[in-house]
């Protein structure tokens, strides 16, 4: 069950949803090639920075937090978000990257009500 109030399993879920998002957008990558992009696997490394992209500014995650939870270097989230930054400037990108946002969105929005309770009100 998911406690919203806990702000790590928030932010895990959070990144779950980014990372089934843009696995869906890159459908020949397995989500562990997109968490830890095997050497040499740009399109796998481009999924990874996609993913933090969106958590930091799809889901107003700060980057400290992203690079404490991530265990990366500012650096990597940096470059991460001007690389991301930079192919959203081309339409077709564009286009594909509001599709796995929009996706994401939903994710999250499912995860978190999946476990509510139906409400019971008292007359």
């Amino acid at each position: 069950m998911l406690n919203r109030y806990d702000q790590k399993q928030v932010y895990e879920a959070t990144v779950h949803a980014c990372l089934c998002a843009v696995r869906e957008g890159f459908p020949h990558l397995a989500i562990r090639d997109i968490v830890d992009p095997p050497h040499e696997w740009f399109d796998a490394a481009l999924a990874r920075q996609i993913a933090m992209h969106l958590v930091i500014r799809e889901f107003a995650w700060p980057k400290r937090r992203v690079v404490e939870m991530e265990d990366r270097s500012r650096e990597a989230i940096n470059r991460a978000i001007r690389t991301v930054d930079a192919r959203i400037a081309h339409d077709r990108f564009a286009q594909h990257y509001q599709t796995m946002a929009e996706r994401a969105r939903v994710l999250l929005f499912l995860r978190m009500t999946d476990d509510e309770q139906p409400y019971d009100e008292v007359a």
